[in-house]
């Protein structure tokens, strides 16, 4: 097992060079916002795996694809959103990535908020990928105070613990911006 662990990792080195979508980023809330065309506060619905065989790879990897179904805070609308980090379990098959999201944090009823980004190049199935791998998804929980959102610390979208209300002022100046650089 853990020779297929460390296979897994040496296999996976050339794509995580080759993408930044696949591997954990130090992004503030405006760099992660610069960067993805989505972000999606809802449900998760549905968690499935698939296996692709990168262009130029001799073995396929296992992607897991994470149904996100919600408000898109980019845009005010309805969204589904499935977007796809490297890593995960398919049919068995394992395939460890250190910047996979824990399973805890992606599980069906997980109320959550994902940050999406368009890929070409992830096989059939996927046209986003979550957005810095586990720094592209954040738990929410009901307080008295309303939604809010679980930050993760410096170096993350959301570093601190911060309310819906919160949020979308931060996001309608980052979108600003966004805005701005165009």
């Amino acid at each position: 097992m853990r020779k297929s662990l460390w296979l897994a990792a040496i296999l996976a080195a050339p794509l995580l060079a080759g993408g930044a979508k696949a591997c954990i980023e130090a992004l503030n809330l405006t760099q992660m916002v610069a960067k993805t065309d989505t972000a999606v506060n809802g449900v998760v619905t549905d968690v499935r795996s698939v296996l692709h065989t990168p262009e130029g790879e001799s073995e396929a990897f296992v992607y897991t694809i994470v149904t996100v179904e919600g408000e898109d805070l980019y845009t005010g609308q309805s969204r589904t959103l499935e977007a796809a980090f490297l890593g995960g379990t398919h049919q068995g098959r394992e395939f460890f990535v250190s910047s996979m999201p824990h399973p805890s944090e992606y599980a069906v009823g997980n109320k959550v908020l994902a940050f999406g980004s368009p890929v070409s190049d992830w096989g059939a199935e996927i046209d986003h990928a979550l957005y810095a791998s586990m720094g592209g998804i954040f738990r929410t929980v009901e307080t008295r105070r309303g939604q809010v959102f679980l930050g993760k610390g410096d170096g993350f979208a959301v570093e601190k613990n911060v309310t819906l209300e919160q949020l979308r002022a931060d996001l309608a100046q980052a979108l600003a911006e966004k805005e701005a650089q165009r």
